[in-house]
Order: C-alpha cells, then sequence, then structure tokens
C-alpha cells in the first residue's frame, strides 16, 4: 500500500480497510512485508486485495516457513546469499525467495517503478553487523 493511494499494490483495487482473517474479501487489504533477511532493511508498507494475496500465495506455491527453506518457486537451496523474505504483517514464516524470483515478486508490484531487470538485480549485502536486527 502506498500511504498516499490506498490501493492495492498488485491491481490498483482501492481498499476499504485491513482484513481481519485471510483476506478473502476483495475490498479488504492484506498487508505484508518483505526484506533481504534483516528485519532493519524491510518494506512494511504493503498492503494486497483479497484476490491478490490469494493469487500472490499460489504463485508463491509453498507454505511460510520459519528458517532457511528452498525457494518456493525453483527450489534453489537456501545458501549463503540474501534471500528476499516474505510475510504477512507479524507472521514470523516467511517465503525465502531467491534472487530471480525475488525480482520477479518485486515486478509484480505496481509500485515498484522502474522494474527490476532480473538479469542484473542483486539483493543488498548483509550490513556490518548482520546478526543485530535478524
Amino acid at each position: 500500500m502506498t500511504i498516499a493511494d490506498l490501493r492495492c499494490d498488485r491491481c490498483g483495487r482501492p481498499l476499504a480497510g485491513l482484513a481481519a482473517g485471510d483476506g478473502e474479501h476483495e475490498a479488504s487489504g492484506v498487508r505484508f512485508v518483505y526484506h533481504p533477511g534483516w528485519l532493519r532493511l524491510r518494506d512494511d508498507s504493503g498492503l494486497l486485495c483479497g484476490r491478490c494475496w490469494t493469487e500472490t500465495n499460489a504463485w508463491l506455491g509453498a507454505e511460510a516457513a520459519l528458517g532457511p527453506t528452498p525457494c518456493p518457486r525453483c527450489g534453489e537451496p537456501a545458501r549463503d546469499e540474501p534471500r528476499l523474505h516474505v510475510s504477512r504483517l507479524n507472521d514470523l514464516r516467511t517465503w525465502q525467495l531467491c534472487r530471480r524470483d525475488a525480482a520477479e515478486f518485486l515486478n509484480r508490484l505496481r509500485t515498484v517503478e522502474p522494474k527490476l531487470d532480473p538479469e542484473t538485480f542483486a539483493l543488498p549485502a548483509p550490513p556490518p553487523d548482520a546478526t543485530e536486527g535478524m
């Protein structure tokens, strides 16, 4: 959600408020967050309508999980490189996307402009004190 327009970050649908449950109602927004593994670098302003949240969950495929997991899109194992962690706001379980699938996820958001080149996109390197704020 861009605070200025209260619309779905994918389809642009105007939203009436936040979803109380799983976001089944299309006019209710589901807040989500993403970060490269360090909470200090998170973007927690994301909002999807119920339909787009359902479609995003289907696109991600696997269940969100705690701890390192393979990329839910391509199955690439978790390694030491940064991964894009995506979750519903206040949910400790995340989907951990590899670099290429992270670019695809971000490019699906209308709020990401200009669109990212999946070939050159890179997640930020860990900060010097990476163990703090993970």
